[in-house]
């Protein structure tokens, strides 16, 4: 065996090895706030990391205000986002199988929370 072939016998070895683990990885508001410093989308159309941000943001809003829901629909989150209903509801459906987010029944409509550890 050639030392090409090792070297690439190794490196699908280690991918394998890590193929088997998911990471979680514990982040705050200011950690986004540092992250998103200085950038800025060129087109009003967020992107999924934009539209995250902003949930945090509603989230951080809305804690400011004493609830511990955001009450937003996919309509406006939809049009906050400039993005079309279908792929606002598949983002947010998304981001509760991840475990990111709760959706709530609140009178008749859904709110969402997001899974967060609040420190006061």
């Amino acid at each position: 065996m050639s030392n090409k072939n090792r070297i690439s016998m190794k490196q699908v070895n280690r991918q394998n090895q890590y193929a088997e683990f998911s990471m979680t990885i514990s982040t705050s508001r200011e950690l986004w706030r540092y992250l998103f410093r200085g950038q800025k989308n060129s087109s009003k159309k967020l992107t999924r990391i934009e539209a995250f941000h902003d949930l945090i943001e509603r989230q951080y809003a809305a804690l400011q205000e004493e609830s511990e829901y955001l009450f937003g629909n996919i309509s406006s989150l939809s049009k906050a986002w400039h993005w079309d209903r279908d792929t606002t509801s598949t983002f947010i459906t998304d981001l509760e199988k991840f475990g990111v987010i709760s959706r709530h029944d609140y009178g008749n409509r859904a709110v969402i929370r997001l899974n967060c550890t609040i420190r006061r």
